[in-house]
């Protein structure tokens, strides 16, 4: 094989190679392509359809917590509690003696507070789920019968491998006769 040959010559000219020239600009071409499709997907429209899920959730916790406070008012109304009957205060006889007050500043805030609308909307869920007796959370009972390997089983799984592992075997002997 040395002597096909020859040590002093020089190397032959290679041609070039138009079709591996255009292949290469196609997937270099292809390759910019995508980073700009990629690039607008990341600065486009990402962003736009983070901002509707965003409205999306702002909107359904709204809806949900107004349907809870009309849940809690319904059951308000349906189990009203049990009240007295106003009853007559006697009016007092006695004459009143001013006394002295002492008026103290202090940072109270003067506006109510308002509440997140998802932390009352859990309130108003707790509260619904204690008034029907439930609200606990669900376990599971088994584990699912999905896949392969539950309904062939591992028999099934030993015995492709070891299929396997013939054909593998039987390829090689028939390469290994065909080389020779």
């Amino acid at each position: 094989m040395a002597e096909d040959f020859e040590v002093g010559s020089a190397a032959p000219e290679e041609k070039s190679n138009r079709t591996f020239v255009i292949a290469a600009g196609a997937v270099g071409g292809l390759l910019v392509l995508s980073m700009i499709c990629l690039a607008v997907y990341a600065l486009v429209v990402a962003p736009r359809q983070q901002e509707s899920r965003n409205a999306q959730a702002t909107q359904i916790i709204l809806d949900n917590t107004k349907m809870a406070a009309s849940l809690t008012e319904t059951a308000g109304a349906l189990h009203p509690t049990n009240t007295k009957a106003p009853t007559k205060t006697p009016v007092p006889t006695a004459t009143m003696t001013p006394t002295a007050v002492v008026v103290v500043a202090s940072s109270t805030p003067t506006s109510a507070a308002t509440i997140d609308p998802g932390i009352a909307t859990a309130i108003a869920q707790a509260t619904l789920a204690a008034a029907q007796g439930g609200g606990g959370t669900p376990t599971p009972t088994a584990l699912p019968a999905t896949g392969f390997a539950d309904e062939v089983g591992l028999p099934g799984l030993v015995l492709l491998g070891a299929l396997l592992v013939v054909v593998v075997i039987i390829s090689r002997q028939l390469r290994m006769r065909s080389t020779t």
